[in-house]
């Protein structure tokens, strides 16, 4: 690392500890609805072919789930993500075939003393003897309702959730031992293929690789699993046989900490394997809640310039949405598509100057506006204001833009969406002008930024 760049890294690790819990937390909010987002394209388009999609042969794909979510998320996975695979793993907490495919139980192996003793493993034991089938409605919507914390999410699934890393490490590897490189991701994690093969064409396969977007937790840095993150073959062996030698002071470990992508992070750094940044090429975040002008990366890592490879936190109406998009795009150009591209062909044509029934995520908060028209007011007066909102009698404004989500509650849902007089819970509204000024200045810095991730 050049001692230029130290600072920077530094003042991002700082920056990642700061959104770290908001990152892992913030989707279940919006878990219930979802967006249309790309309404301006047309519903036909033509698969991408497979044949296209060259380096996909040299990749295993390791997708990680839970039983509490499989059967949802997992099958959309077999038309976008997986419909050119061939070489691919499913890994849950509960072995199951699922639309004719088999998804292997990623704990089978561990220490049978941990399994019988430690309490993760209270809910495995009955999902291994009574499958789905033997918790109650009452314990699901409790778990599906349970809150984040600074220690994750309180539900047993999650806190199960961590011990599969590791395992999932060795398995994949076993797996197919010649793989150059394996993908690993999540139920909700959305692959752009047309830009993480030619990504992964300019490094060296043959080289120890730990890909993804950096996290921190303590003195960890990390990949973040949902924005999915790339291991290579040497460096897989690496950790592997690495914590297979000292396989109790792992296990111990995982015990103790909240989080398994951590747990593997942490286990590659003692290997001698450390994160190399794939931000803002990986990224945490869908489409409707991403800041396209993030400083996450630091100020040369912009999201707007740099091609997209994943999207994380995307629910299966998106997804959808997405694979639409980059059928369209490919119809028109050679080249992969960028953040802003998505941004402004697919987001732009969805802000209006005010939304109802709409939170586009604004951030800071303005407790002397108590109206809509004064909260308005309130952006308008900040040129750097890009947008705001009004929701649950609470103001805020953005410098920057978001689309955001319906708060319209699904149908037949008893839970009103008015505020006080009728008038809707939920106002936002956005600069138009200020916003189409901010594409043509994020436009130009492109012609100075990198488009690519790179080591």
């Amino acid at each position: 690392m050049s001692s230029s760049r130290l600072p920077l890294r530094i003042a991002a690790f700082i920056f990642a500890v700061f959104v770290l819990h908001q990152v892992y937390s913030f989707h279940d909010k919006w878990s219930a609805v979802s967006v249309n987002f790309l309404p301006a394209l047309g519903r036909e388009a033509t698969e991408i072919p497979c044949s296209a999609l060259r380096g996909l042969d040299d990749i295993l794909v390791v997708l990680k789930s839970g039983a509490n979510e499989a059967p949802i998320k997992i099958p959309h996975h077999f038309n976008t993500t997986l419909r050119c695979v061939k070489h691919h793993v499913i890994y849950s907490d509960l072995a199951e075939v699922i639309d004719g495919h088999q998804v292997l139980n990623v704990l089978d192996e561990v220490d049978p003393t941990i399994v019988a003793q430690h309490p993760d493993f209270e809910y495995y034991q009955r999902l291994q003897q009574h499958g789905r089938e033997g918790f109650s409605p009452e314990e699901q919507a409790q778990w599906a309702a349970a809150q984040n914390t600074q220690g994750g999410r309180d539900s047993p699934g999650w806190r199960l959730d961590k011990w599969k890393f590791l395992p999932m490490a060795d398995k994949a590897l076993r797996h197919d031992p010649n793989a150059k490189w394996y993908f690993f991701i999540e139920a909700d994690t959305h692959v752009i293929w047309e830009t993480v093969l030619p990504w992964l064409a300019q490094i060296d396969p043959s080289k120890p690789w730990y890909l993804g977007q950096q996290m921190m937790i303590g003195d960890v840095v990390f990949a973040y699993g949902g924005s999915g993150f790339v291991i290579s073959n040497s460096a897989l062996r690496t950790v592997v046989k690495h914590r297979n030698a000292d396989l109790k002071h792992y296990d111990d470990f995982t015990g103790k900490h909240w989080a398994g992508d951590c747990i593997l992070g942490k286990t590659l750094n003692d290997a001698g394997v450390p994160l190399t940044w794939a931000f803002p090429t990986l990224q945490s975040e869908a489409p409707p809640n991403l800041d396209f002008a993030s400083l996450f990366g630091g100020p040369t890592r912009k999201p707007w310039c740099y091609f997209a490879g994943t999207y994380h936190h995307v629910t299966l109406e998106e997804a959808a949405e997405l694979a639409r998009f980059e059928q369209e795009w490919r119809k028109q150009n050679t080249r992969p598509f960028r953040h802003g591209d998505l941004f402004k062909y697919a987001i732009r044509p969805n802000l209006k100057s005010e939304r109802a029934d709409w939170d586009n995520v604004s951030d800071e908060a303005d407790d002397e506006a108590k109206t809509v028209d004064v909260c308005r007011t309130a952006c308008t007066v900040k040129p750097e204001c890009l947008q705001w909102s009004f929701v649950d009698g609470k103001c805020k404004t953005a410098k920057a833009v978001r689309l955001g989500y319906t708060t319209k509650k699904p149908q037949g849902s008893s839970t009103s969406t008015n505020g006080a007089g009728g008038q809707p819970a939920a106002v936002s509204g956005w600069m138009l002008d200020r916003i189409d000024n901010f594409i043509k200045t994020m436009d130009m810095s492109c012609a100075t930024e990198k488009a690519w991730a790179l080591p």
